[in-house]
């Protein structure tokens, strides 16, 4: 097999659904999703929550953004949260890999911080995918 075979893209699946297990346990979040520029999903830890919908669904937010900030002349937005009547929070957070735009969904529970354990997420995806 070369390097770039079927194999290792699994293995780098696999690392991310670790990424995204270990940053729910130690913030106690409800489901966490990696997804890519398109909406689709490229590694989820949930058990409640449809990850095709809410992939599709952050991937339009993310668009609207974009226009709103080419728009209005805004800079760009590296995170944007929506906060329910019940408190629970549904956190985007935007970062490269690459060439890759990618958005990391967290869905978190009230009084939960969660920008720390995002952020070193989102270098250990970084750190996986150059390796």
């Amino acid at each position: 097999m070369d390097a770039k075979s079927p194999y290792k893209t699994d293995w780098k699946e696999m690392t991310f659904t670790r990424i995204l297990e270990d940053m729910n346990e130690a913030g106690q979040f409800n489901a966490s999703f990696l997804v890519d520029g398109q909406g689709l999903p490229v590694a989820a830890v949930t058990s409640a929550y449809d990850t095709d919908t809410a992939s599709a669904m952050v991937s339009m937010v993310r668009n609207a953004i974009v226009q709103l900030q080419n728009g209005i002349n805004l800079a760009e937005a590296d995170e944007v949260t929506t906060r329910g009547n019940d408190k629970m929070r549904l956190i985007s957070r935007y970062f490269k890999l690459g060439d890759e735009a990618l958005i990391l969904v967290v869905i978190a529970p009230p009084n939960r911080s969660y920008r720390k354990l995002t952020s070193q997420a989102i270098k250990a995806f970084q750190s996986t995918w150059s390796s």
